[in-house]
């Protein structure tokens, strides 16, 4: 089964829009509640799931070399 990134996503950031907007504490995110919302690592599955995706795209997440 294929992970559905974009999905992944959209529900990590609306559990940070939550967090920031109205100060919830806790989300159910594919059947798994999570409690005491880490604005951290929602931020860094946040990049680490839009590298996922840029992957998935082809617009990889590599960039050229500039020499110094």
């Amino acid at each position: 089964m294929a992970i559905d990134y974009a999905a992944r996503l959209a529900l990590v950031q609306a559990a940070i829009n939550g967090l920031l907007t109205g100060g919830m504490q806790s989300y159910e995110i594919e059947g798994q509640k999570v409690t005491n919302l880490d604005l951290g690592w929602l931020s860094k599955e946040e990049a680490r799931l839009e590298a996922k995706l840029r992957r998935q795209q082809g617009r990889g997440g590599f960039r050229a070399a500039v020499p110094r």
